[in-house]
């Protein structure tokens, strides 16, 4: 009877030591870089491949890097150096003489740039910086001029004669001497020779940045 009495004891005491330890297991924090002991890492090197074992010590990727200055045009006029960059924000101009930035500019004439180039419209000695750019399919047109800053020109609108029937499909160029040349198609106009083909106009840059026409012709 003794011994029986016992017997229970120690299994009752034996029950409650169990229960302490799996409850102090339970309420110990996990630690979620366990390093795997190195028996089991031979283990698996034996039985599986060597990425397999080492694939936990591998770091984490690496979430690639934004260029936040992406170079899209770059060109020196006059010992000018003109660049159009696109950074997080969106694009933007940056003009230097040599190590001195003479200015940045955030304009809407940048965005849906197609094409850039640098020249002296007016001759005036400044260098210039001309942006084609393409808004709602028709192109659009800006310039800046560099002095002591950034003095930004644009096309006028077509007034007049110029307008009658126009109807898109625009091109702005360099002609061959200098000037800025505006081509559209238009249609219907009763006033001109050709009623419906295509018209020309060539423009000249004044020293107050304003350009005026100097030429307009209709071709089929």
């Amino acid at each position: 009877m003794k011994k029986s009495k016992l017997f229970t004891l120690v299994v009752v005491a034996f029950m409650i030591f169990l229960a302490g330890a799996l409850f102090w297991f339970e309420t110990q924090d996990k630690d979620e870089n366990l390093v795997l002991p190195e028996s089991v890492i031979e283990e698996l090197q034996k039985n599986d491949s060597l990425e397999k074992a080492h694939f936990l010590d591998q770091p984490p990727l690496k979430i690639q890097e934004i260029n936040t200055n992406e170079l899209l045009f770059e060109q020196t006029k006059d010992a000018h150096n003109f660049k159009i960059l696109r950074d997080s924000i969106g694009l933007k101009l940056v003009v230097a003489y040599g190590s001195k930035l003479i200015g940045e500019k955030r304009d809407k004439g940048l965005v849906g740039m197609l094409k850039a180039e640098t020249t002296d419209l007016n001759s005036d000695g400044y260098p210039e910086i001309l942006i084609y750019s393409k808004v709602n399919n028709k192109i659009v047109f800006t310039g800046f001029e560099v002095q002591k800053s950034l003095q930004k020109f644009v096309l006028p609108p077509l007034m007049g004669r110029q307008s009658f029937g126009y109807a898109g499909q625009d091109s702005v160029y360099l002609s061959e001497n200098g000037n800025l040349v505006r081509q559209f198609r238009y249609k219907n106009d009763s006033f001109a020779d050709i009623p419906t083909g295509t018209r020309t106009c060539e423009y000249a840059l004044g020293f107050d940045l304003k350009f005026s026409m100097i030429k307009s012709l209709n071709n089929e």
